[in-house]
């Protein structure tokens, strides 16, 4: 596998023109794109305006052709992963053939997002134990993309209705401080047991790991755009204290706060 980083300074407008044999994945670490064209294997995709944090992947032997217009300067991190890698995940250890994978352009989604982004630390710093951590997360990469892929399963039965999962999420989402699992089960009419395990079978995680998650992409996209300080954030996105937040930014980053930052303006 290999990564690069790469920086646009001065230029509004930027061609693009990818093809390539292997899983390419694409994190916008800086800037902002507002309008564009793509087009992937000779189709014409809906444009969607790109911030920092969005996500691209396009598959090997895939084409990917088009034009964007925002800010002049701008940083991001793409990763091409061999298929043969892919491969050997799942037909060694997962004994399941990987699923027919699909272009993705500007999409949001914490767990590919959160593996870059520990991979971009990686290239950034260093360290004797780089190259294995970068594997890791490649592989991490490729199973998150079998899932968004339709990855054979067994679908979970008994999860929120969609109007319940809706407005669980916008309380989420808008809550001053971060609800409590009575909180959330009372809002729909459901005991704290069924609840708790209607939402894991909705999204594939548990309310307080839902809701960490959350936290972690609000810290981090207040960390690329604003100038507030950590404990101002921590603050701001719910956390304990600014040790809690800390911890837990660096548990899952790979890094601290500051040093993120410093890495996204950089």
């Amino acid at each position: 596998m290999r990564a690069d980083l790469i920086k646009r300074t001065g230029l509004e407008r930027q061609e693009t023109s990818l093809a390539r044999s292997s899983h390419v994945f694409i994190v916008n670490l800086q800037g902002a794109v507002s309008h564009g064209e793509d087009v992937v294997d000779g189709r014409r995709l809906p444009f969607a305006p790109r911030r920092a944090g969005s996500l691209i992947y396009v598959p090997p032997g895939s084409e990917w052709l088009g034009w964007d217009e925002g800010e002049a300067t701008a940083a991001y991190l793409l990763v091409s992963v061999q298929q043969d890698l892919a491969v050997d995940v799942f037909a060694e250890k997962m004994r399941h053939r990987l699923p027919n994978p699909r272009p993705a352009i500007g999409f949001r989604n914490s767990a590919v997002e959160m593996a870059l982004q520990r991979i971009a630390m990686e290239v950034t710093h260093p360290d004797p134990l780089s190259v294995t951590m970068v594997e890791s997360q490649a592989m991490q990469l490729i199973v998150q993309m079998a899932r968004m892929n339709g990855f054979p399963h067994n679908p979970a039965k008994g999860g929120l209705s969609s109007f319940d999962l809706k407005h669980t999420l916008e309380m989420i989402d808008t809550s001053n401080r971060t609800p409590t699992l009575p909180d959330l089960a009372n809002a729909v009419g459901l005991s704290r047991f069924h609840f708790w395990r209607a939402f894991k079978q909705s999204t594939g995680m548990t309310p307080y790991a839902f809701m960490a998650t959350r936290r972690l992409e609000k810290s981090s996209e207040m960390l690329r755009t604003t100038t507030l300080s950590a404990t101002q954030i921590a603050l701001e996105c719910n956390f304990g204290s600014s040790s809690h937040f800390t911890t837990a930014f660096k548990r899952a980053f790979g890094v601290t706060p500051t040093e993120f930052r410093n890495l996204c303006q950089t």
